[in-house]
């Protein structure tokens, strides 16, 4: 597959608006372009499990049928492992996943695997209600959580549904819950050498409702790509500057993006 396999900054600047559209069912999760994160994502699971993963007990039936779903979506034999189902199923992809469960009060993030989140983490979304789950998000609360809550609600079983977020970070690592390492490393960075150490990330979120629990599945694929090479198509670099600088004062002020602003355009000037 072709670097970087998604290229969203075509479709305009970053917001946060539901934009789902339904897929075919076999696109779910094949092909996986960041396959190559797995054996890594294997070993922090192997070292630390209980950074990654958090789950009410209820939610294991729905656990059970996250793994037998991206068992089937993949192809693959789920590990014979004594952990939760929820870990199991996150070994077959490179997708992080999160289960959210209406029990009366509210779609509730119920179990959540997070090998590879940015500016977010288990303690700022475990158990947390939809609605609390947007609050910090522009337009977040009652706009957007009303609109997923009303998806959810409505989702067919057997529905694919794709939604992309990107933007910029600093080198490779997949793991940034807080944003604040990062800010540190922005600061120390020369802006001639943005060019060399800016990446590319694009979010991937695909969700399918599952049929016997009616939990909803919510897929996080992250895509890095180091921002020369993925911005050395002219189109692509001139579309994804368009579309950065089009990026509202509330886009950039959430998790504070607008502070690349500066490395960013150093970077468009070197790759020009």
């Amino acid at each position: 597959m072709t670097r970087p396999p998604y290229k969203p900054f075509h479709d305009g600047p970053p917001r946060f608006q539901v934009a789902l559209r339904q897929i075919e069912p076999e696109r779910w999760l094949s092909p996986d372009p960041d396959a190559h994160w797995l054996p890594e994502k294997n070993r922090r699971l192997d070292t630390d499990p209980e950074r990654y993963y958090r789950a009410k007990p209820e939610a294991a039936p729905a656990e059970d049928e996250t793994l037998r779903r991206v068992a089937g979506a993949t192809g693959r034999n789920a590990p014979d492992r004594s952990e939760p189902d929820l870990i199991r199923a996150g070994r077959l992809v490179s997708d992080d996943l999160v289960v959210m469960e209406d029990r009366g009060e509210g779609w509730t993030a119920t179990a959540l695997l997070l090998t590879q989140p940015t500016f977010f983490s288990l303690e700022d979304s475990f158990g947390k209600e939809l609605f609390a789950l947007h609050t910090p998000v522009p337009g977040g609360v009652p706009g957007l959580a009303t609109k997923i809550a009303k998806v959810f609600d409505r989702m067919p079983a057997g529905g694919v549904f794709e939604r992309f977020n990107w933007t910029v970070q600093i080198g490779d690592e997949r793991w940034w819950p807080h944003g604040s390492a990062m800010r540190e490393q922005l600061k120390a960075l020369p802006l001639e050498d943005a060019v060399n150490h800016l990446y590319l990330r694009v979010e991937r979120q695909t969700l399918v409702r599952l049929e016997e629990t009616g939990a909803a599945l919510f897929c996080i694929r992250i895509c890095l790509d180091p921002i020369a090479t993925a911005l050395a198509d002219p189109e692509d670099r001139e579309a994804f500057a368009r579309n950065w600088r089009a990026a509202s004062d509330d886009a950039l002020a959430y998790k504070r993006w607008g502070q690349f602003g500066g490395h960013v355009e150093a970077a468009l000037k070197a790759l020009a």
